[in-house]
């Protein structure tokens, strides 16, 4: 009866911990913007690749899977600044990559916007946003203008 009563004990264990962690895991949006530099340090003019590129979000896949971002979109308050991630690109199972507003080569770890003269985010402030390919909110993250000029989500 001791075994017994040792094993079903056990066994519950085992469920709320998988349980627990399920839970965990599911209360986390799949997909979450991390760092955001909105305004980096010195003058924003005159534009340069290396000024816009240090204007940066990071984003991190929170789950044990990879996400394919096909059809996702980072947006800025208002939409007048709209990043379509390339058709089959993936973020591996909790893989961070860091979005630059001006241009580069993608990589896996880095992907580059393609701004040549603008700026995407606000210094004053500016929401970040991820929709999901149907348009469904996946996480925000608002920056209000600070000295350091970033924003950690």
């Amino acid at each position: 009866m001791r075994r017994f009563v040792a094993a079903l004990a056990a066994a519950c264990a085992l469920t709320v911990s998988v349980s627990a962690n399920s839970t965990a895991e599911a209360a986390l949006p799949p997909v979450k913007f991390g760092t955001f530099v909105a305004d980096p340090a010195g003058a924003d003019l005159p534009i340069s690749t290396t000024k816009l590129n240090a204007e940066f979000i990071r984003l991190t896949n929170t789950t044990t899977r990879s996400i394919v971002m096909t059809g996702y979109t980072v947006r800025d308050n208002g939409d007048a600044h709209i990043y379509r991630f390339p058709s089959g690109y993936t973020i591996g199972s909790k893989r961070t990559v860091t979005l630059h507003t001006g241009t580069g080569r993608n990589t896996s770890t880095d992907l580059y916007w393609g701004r040549t003269s603008q700026y995407v985010w606000n210094n004053t402030g500016d929401t970040a946003r991820l929709l999901s390919p149907t348009g469904r909110l996946v996480h925000s993250c608002t920056y209000t203008q600070v000295a350091s000029g970033t924003k950690y989500c």
